[in-house]
């Protein structure tokens, strides 16, 4: 995993506005195998914690295949910037 400098800008404004959180991906199970989510929370017992141009990030360990070639960016759409994960091909039927 990777993190561009405009990610970890955002990231960093994010995280500090949520005293102790990370930003963390989990899995979430669909028909279709495991699918990505993100939130920012407190890490997880069972997840792993990997540090990206120096930000914690927590990954849950059904997801983090799906991570190894992805860049954490941030694009602005609309007016609004949002996380953009750079490389992740989401599991389709």
């Amino acid at each position: 995993m990777k993190m561009s400098a405009e990610g970890k800008q955002f990231v960093e404004q994010v995280l500090a506005q949520a005293e102790g959180a990370t930003l963390r991906f989990y899995g979430v199970a669909g028909c279709c195998g495991m699918n990505l989510g993100a939130e920012i929370a407190q890490a997880q017992e069972e997840d792993t914690v990997q540090t990206v141009e120096g930000i914690n990030i927590a990954v849950d360990p059904q997801i983090v295949e799906q991570l190894t070639d992805v860049t954490i960016h941030a694009e602005e759409e609309n007016g609004q910037l949002g996380l953009v994960l750079l490389g992740y091909e989401q599991s389709s039927c």
